[in-house]
C-alpha cells in the first residue's frame, strides 16, 4: 500500500479532485514507468491506482479503506493466472466507480494532497518489493518532473515537490505534523488504530486528560470541553468515533 504525497504551492480545495477515465489511464502508464526505476519487479505485478486525491486523513483510517477499495477493484478483473496488469481508475460524468473512493472534499484545505496506490501479486515478490520501497522510497522517491507535471496539469494545482510514499512513510510524516503541533499523544491513539486496530491503546495527552482506544473507538478521561470538540473532529476525520466522560 503506496501513495503519492503532493505539496502544493498554495493549500485549499484543488480545482479537481478526480479526474475521468482517459486521465487517469494516462496518469497510470506515466506513474507505473516512474515507478520501475526503484522497482523493476512492478512489471510481474498488478498495479491499481485511481485518478484522484485526497486529504491524508481520508487514507489514514483504520482497515485502510481506500487502499481496501482499490483491492477490491483489482478483485473484479477477470480471473486469469498472468499479472502485471495496470488498472486505472476515473471518474464518469464526476463519479468514481466506487462509492468509498469519493474523496472527501470537506477535509481537503492543507497543501498536501496523497494519491493512493496498490500493487498486488505473488507473495514471494511482492515481500520483496514491498522490503525495497520501505528501504528506498522516503529518501528516493521524488516523483519524475514529467509525471509531476502531468498531475499538477490533471488535478489544476502547482506542486512545489512530490513523491511516492509507502503508507508506513505517511505514519512517520504525520507523527511528526502531530508532534510539532504538540498532539504527540492523540497521534499515539490514531496510529495504534491504523496498525494495530484490534489492541487496546491509551495515551496521556499533553494538556492533560486520557485517551483510551478500543474496538475502533476513543473514550477521553478529563478531557475539558474545548480540547473534546477538537479531538473529536481530527478522530472523525481519520475515521474513528469518540466520546468524551466530562471532568469530575
Amino acid at each position: 500500500m503506496a501513495l503519492i504525497a503532493i505539496e502544493c504551492e498554495h493549500p485549499g480545495l484543488p480545482p479537481r479532485t478526480v479526474v475521468d477515465r482517459d486521465t487517469s489511464s494516462a496518469l497510470a502508464d506515466a506513474l507505473a514507468h516512474d515507478l520501475a526505476s526503484h522497482l523493476p519487479e512492478i512489471r510481474e505485478l498488478d498495479f491499481v491506482m485511481v485518478g484522484a486525491v485526497y486529504d491524508q486523513a481520508q487514507l489514514l483510517r483504520p482497515g485502510w479503506p481506500l487502499h481496501a477499495a482499490l483491492g477490491e477493484a483489482l478483485e473484479r478483473l477477470p480471473s486469469s493466472s498472468a499479472t502485471g496488469h495496470v488498472v486505472a481508475l476515473g471518474a464518469h460524468e464526476n463519479q468514481l466507480p466506487l462509492k468509498s473512493l469519493e474523496p472527501e472534499t470537506g477535509l481537503l484545505g492543507s497543501p498536501m494532497l496523497v494519491m493512493p496506490w496498490l500493487l498486488s501479486g505473488p507473495v514471494d515478490i511482492i515481500d520483496r518489493a514491498a522490503r525495497r520501497l520501505e528501504q528506498e522510497l522516503l529518501d528516493q522517491g521524488l516523483i519524475s518532473a514529467e509525471l509531476a507535471l502531468a498531475i499538477g496539469e490533471a488535478f489544476g494545482v502547482k506542486s512545489a515537490h512530490a513523491r511516492h510514499m509507502t503508507v508506513l512513510d505517511l505514519c512517520a510524516l504525520s507523527c511528526a505534523q502531530y508532534e510539532h503541533a504538540g498532539m504527540a499523544g492523540l497521534w499515539q491513539i490514531i496510529e495504534g488504530a491504523l496498525l494495530r486496530m484490534d489492541q487496546p491503546v491509551s495515551a496521556r495527552l499533553e494538556s492533560g486528560g486520557t485517551l483510551h482506544y478500543q474496538d475502533g473507538h476513543v473514550r477521553a478521561e478529563s478531557l475539558p470541553a474545548s480540547q473534546a470538540a477538537m479531538h473529536s473532529a481530527i478522530l472523525a476525520a481519520h475515521g474513528i468515533s469518540f466520546t468524551n466522560d466530562p471532568l469530575h
